[in-house]
């Protein structure tokens, strides 16, 4: 074989190991970008924690992330599990609600390497620490035209879970929203205090049921199925929160109007991938796509074309700043 052969040879050799080396070497980053998650719930409650899920499945999904997560964190595990996720080699790890906040704090400062995300956060205090929040003052304010537009006892319902300021913002919204699309509805407003009580929610629906409400919607996670359930079993109907929730009861839920965590997800994601992720706070909502209404599934013609116009009316109020949907 000739010499220049046999070089030409080596050299292809040569330069396909290079490429070869170079492939593995970015093969191996990519398996190496780890994303874990903290929810304070179940990815069964069919509402925040469960959306939160849904995001963590679509970065897995789309872009071969390795993922992880541990469900029904406790505030006093909240620390642990974020020092674990860090051990582990977790690049990005997200704290799914402000409850988070504190666990995140104490533990960022000893792993500046790693990304923290707190979902609805709104103190990122490290460089390293990333606030991603919803709009929960525009989710709210859709609710409450929902009930207020739909309801025939002119006394609609609002049930909220623990008193942190998303969900505070987000039933302030609530009644904001009701009485900008009818000035005379009346409101029955009430915090449980509590994400997983399922029977205190329930049982705070049907004393608003009792009092006249005939539609009642819930922010309260896990806890909102009660109010479901006992808006289903008075026959009344229900406004769905965060999630899609026809589906628990579909003769009950009218609409929902989504809170999409995993636009939320996707958008912390690629910014972190582009290198453009600040420590600061992002708010995404409706011109977003972030907050929007759910399909009126079997309510479809039951619905007046009028409200449903008036919705979109208002929706478009609500993403351009026309309308006042915080206190």
């Amino acid at each position: 074989m000739k010499r220049g052969v046999v070089l030409a040879i080596l050299f292809f050799l040569l330069a396909a190991g290079v490429l070869f080396a170079a492939g593995s070497q970015e093969a191996s980053e990519e398996e190496a970008l780890k994303v874990a998650l903290a929810l304070p719930g179940p990815i069964s409650d069919n509402g925040w924690s469960a959306s939160a899920y849904e995001g963590l499945m679509m970065i897995e999904k789309n872009y071969g992330a390795d993922v992880s997560y541990t469900e029904n964190v406790s505030t006093s595990d909240m620390e642990d599990v974020f020092r674990s996720y860090s051990e582990l080699g977790y690049s990005i790890i997200f704290g799914h609600g402000s409850q988070f906040t504190d666990a995140i704090h104490a533990v960022a400062g000893d792993y500046p390497d790693i990304q923290f995300i707190i979902i609805n956060g709104n103190s990122p205090k490290a460089p390293n620490i990333a606030c991603i929040q919803v709009a929960d003052d525009q989710q709210g304010f859709m609710m409450g035209a929902v009930a207020a537009l739909l309801t025939k006892t002119g006394t609609i319902g609002v049930i909220g879970g623990v008193e942190i300021p998303p969900i505070k913002m987000a039933v302030d919204g609530y009644m904001l929203g009701a009485k900008y699309a009818d000035p005379n509805v009346e409101v029955l407003s009430t915090l449980t205090g509590s994400f997983d009580d399922v029977a205190k929610a329930k049982e705070t629906a049907l004393a608003m049921i009792g009092n006249g409400a005939d539609i009642v919607g819930a922010i309260a996670n896990q806890a909102g199925l009660g109010s479901i359930e006992g808006c289903k079993e008075r026959g009344v109907m229900a406004v769905g929160s965060n999630q899609d929730q026809n589906p628990v009861a579909p003769d009950t839920v009218v609409v929902s109007v989504v809170k999409s965590i995993p636009v939320l997800f996707t958008f912390a994601f690629e910014k972190m991938s582009e290198g453009t992720l600040e420590p600061k706070v992002y708010r995404l909502g409706v011109n977003e796509g972030a907050v929007f209404l759910s399909s009126w599934h079997g309510f479809e013609d039951k619905v007046p074309a009028e409200v449903k116009a008036k919705l979109e009316t208002i929706k478009k109020e609500v993403g351009s700043g026309t309308v006042k949907t915080q206190p």
